[in-house]
């Protein structure tokens, strides 16, 4: 019944308990797990379908994320999802992982060390067929060799599996059993290598002459092969005729039957045909491509990565959420993507900090700050202002007179300053137009306000 059974106990109250009878599908009766494995990889469909899978997963950066306040603030990447399993990088784990989630349909880890928390910090992968999973007396126990282990010290990648289940379903359990999928596509791909060594020539040279002897068919068959290494123009006599020859019918539908395969192995692995060279003579807009970019992470990849996800959750403090940055994935070309950034800026969500994040550069001290707004206008100087200033600047002492000592004292004092100074500058010889401009200006420059100006 699979990688496990129900059993119902014989005694006491009834209960379910959940019994792993797990024993490795062979690929034949005759092999080992571990080339099992190497079998199933032997098929190039396969092998393009899981590295595909296995690859992308690998490649993706794990974050975690911690909710407070209805806000989901980033943490600093834990060990545990920068590298697992030192010193292997976290690309070849996780790559590790999902090829052992893909086809046997489970992925384990040991944790070897924690932090002061309890937060495990690093793993000891273990391949999903060397590793037994039980339940006795409502405990689970994972055993590896003579070792035996809690779920708390084990991590553990569980693919789809019928509830109460120990173990997920992976591609070997279900495809290679009797007539599986996989066992038909290593028997075509096994035939179709042998199409070029079924003993058809690529032709027939028919010589007519009656007196030919086996010394001069030899000749013309050497002469034949010689003008063909170096594709020049073969030279045929009356006698000798030349007949290619095709591969037969039943070869040719072995061919297709191939294709087929591959069509049968891209629905295994939940992948778009062309991505496994069933469909290479479709074409395909841009925009197609693109989309079914995503498709690839909605649809083929999204559950591998959701076990990942909550899995990896799971081993962290609650509270806490590890996510996949699936950025790098759907990365769009440098056009769009710069045209995107503009909107989320000008729209006040993104930051200019963040967009330099994400395309890998350097901070920028200061880049986030609200621009200074521009300094205002100033007002254009009046006529008589800029002869108060040009007095001011070519003639200090001038100035100086009427805004201080002796000149102040003819105006300042007077019940009527304004109209003194006025009158005192007129007897100066300042002409008429200036007189009350520079006037203005003179006792601005002593009271701090203009004439007619009444402060509290």
């Amino acid at each position: 019944m699979g990688l496990g059974r129900i059993r119902r106990a014989s005694s006491g109250p009834s209960q379910i308990r959940a019994i792993s009878s797990y024993s490795p599908v062979p690929w034949s009766a005759n092999l080992p797990e571990s080339l099992v494995y190497r079998g199933a990889m032997g098929i190039p469909g396969v092998y393009r379908a899981a590295t595909l899978i296995a690859d992308i997963i690998g490649q993706l950066p794990w974050e975690a994320y911690r909710h407070r306040a209805g806000k989901f603030e980033k943490l600093d990447t834990p060990s545990l999802l920068e590298q697992p399993a030192p010193p292997d990088t976290r690309m070849t784990t996780f790559s590790g992982w999902a090829m052992d989630l893909v086809f046997h349909g489970n992925a384990f880890g040991i944790i070897v060390s924690r932090d002061s928390n309890g937060t495990p910090t690093a793993v000891a992968p273990v391949p999903a067929h060397l590793v037994y999973v039980r339940s006795f007396d409502g405990r689970i126990i994972y055993q590896v060799g003579t070792d035996e282990y809690s779920p708390h010290d084990v991590i553990h990648f569980k693919n789809w599996a019928p509830p109460g289940f120990l173990r997920g379903y992976g591609v070997l359990e279900a495809h290679l059993h009797g007539a599986g999928a996989l066992d038909l596509a290593a028997s075509l791909e096994k035939e179709a290598q042998t199409v070029s060594r079924h003993g058809v020539p690529t032709g027939v040279i028919n010589v007519t002459n009656p007196d030919a002897t086996a010394e001069t068919l030899q000749a013309v068959k050497d002469g034949w092969l010689r003008s063909q290494a170096d594709r020049t123009v073969a030279v045929l006599n009356a006698t000798t005729e030349f007949q290619p020859l095709s591969w037969n019918p039943t070869e040719t539908q072995l061919l297709e039957a191939r294709k087929f395969s591959l069509l049968e192995i891209a629905n295994i692995f939940g992948l778009p045909p062309r991505f496994v060279g069933a469909s290479s003579g479709d074409s395909m807009t841009y925009s197609n491509s693109e989309t079914e970019s995503i498709d690839l992470l909605k649809f083929s990849l999204g559950g591998h990565i959701a076990r990942f996800e909550q899995t990896l959750s799971a081993l962290f403090p609650n509270g806490t959420t590890v996510k996949a940055d699936l950025q790098a994935l759907l990365r769009a070309d440098t056009t769009v993507r710069y045209q995107a950034y503009q909107v989320g800026i000008q729209s006040g969500f993104l930051l200019k900090s963040e967009v330099r994040e994400r395309e890998d550069l350097p901070p920028v001290e200061g880049i986030d700050d609200p621009p200074e707004p521009p300094p205002a206008p100033e007002e254009p100087e009046t006529e008589t202002q800029q002869r108060a200033s040009q007095l001011e600047a070519e003639s200090p002492s001038l100035w100086r007179y009427w805004t201080h000592g002796e000149g102040l004292a003819r105006w300042a004092k007077s019940a009527h300053p304004y109209t003194k100074l006025v009158s005192e500058l007129r007897k100066e010889g300042i002409p008429e137009h200036m007189i009350h401009g520079l006037a203005a200006n003179i006792y601005h420059a002593v009271f701090h306000k203009w004439p007619g100006e009444h402060h509290d």
